[in-house]
């Protein structure tokens, strides 16, 4: 249990345990240093305050306490190396992906495609969608930015076969995506995923993928489909994607 936890099971604090509290909060590397008296001066509260905040907490004393803080903050910097090696662990692991697939006949579909278009299915997809288009304006390919699923619908109705369409999800999942996908594909649009590695609708779907690796942080949303930091390997696949047209079909 978290400290914040254990504030909030307890029903009411005194004015001076609220200031204690916001201390504590705000500076736990430090207070994990400190004696009662050192705290009580730098809150301006007494050792008595402290002690009873520690024991209203659940605690012995605040000698208990501050044991409990001690291991709470090396348990974030535990969290924070173990973040930092996932990232270097999903990077390689998209870099791997990316070797795996052949590139240039996705590059040719685009290069030869009538109209290309690009739909992001959240907000860092469509960030996303705006850096890839950004990069192949550069060199002469330019790409429309499909808003929100409305658009896409509008899209879905006008698109025809010699077009191409850039989906960037990360779940492929979706009742609307999937069943316009489901259209386009009988339309015989060529359609481009851009997801995770997992079995998805989408993927499943599209006459093309390009996966990326994207692990979740422990602790941070319950949520399998919260997007909170996850875009760093999406940007690698899509910059592959842009360079590898750069190298094979540009001519400037």
């Amino acid at each position: 249990m978290r400290l914040e936890e254990r504030i909030n099971q307890v029903s009411s604090f005194s004015n001076i345990e609220y200031v204690l509290l916001e201390y504590i909060i705000s500076a736990k590397s430090k207070v994990i240093h400190m004696q009662a008296a050192e705290l009580a001066q730098d809150t301006y509260t007494s050792p008595a305050s402290v002690t009873r905040l520690s024991q209203k907490l659940g605690f012995s004393g605040f000698n208990e306490f501050k044991f409990f803080l001690k291991q709470e903050v090396n348990e974030r910097k535990t969290n924070k190396i173990k973040g930092w090696h996932l990232l270097q662990s999903d990077i390689e692991k998209t870099i791997n992906l990316i070797e795996e697939v052949n590139l240039l006949p996705i590059n040719r579909l685009i290069a030869e495609a009538k109209n290309v278009f690009v739909f992001g299915t959240d907000w860092g997809e469509r960030n996303t969608a705006e850096f890839l288009a950004r990069n192949f304006m550069s060199v002469g390919i330019y790409m429309t930015i499909i808003p929100s699923i409305t658009e896409l619908r509008w899209i879905c109705e006008k698109i025809q076969k010699d077009d191409v369409i850039i989906i960037i999800s990360y779940s492929g999942e979706g009742k609307d995506v999937t069943e316009l996908s489901q259209l386009l594909k009988l339309k015989k649009v060529k359609i481009i995923s851009v997801t995770p590695l997992t079995k998805n609708q989408l993927s499943n779907l599209s006459s093309n993928n390009l996966y990326y690796q994207a692990t979740q942080l422990e602790g941070v949303s319950e949520d399998p489909n919260t997007e909170y930091n996850l875009f760093t390997t999406l940007h690698v696949v899509l910059d592959a994607l842009f360079r590898n047209y750069f190298d094979n079909f540009y001519l400037p």
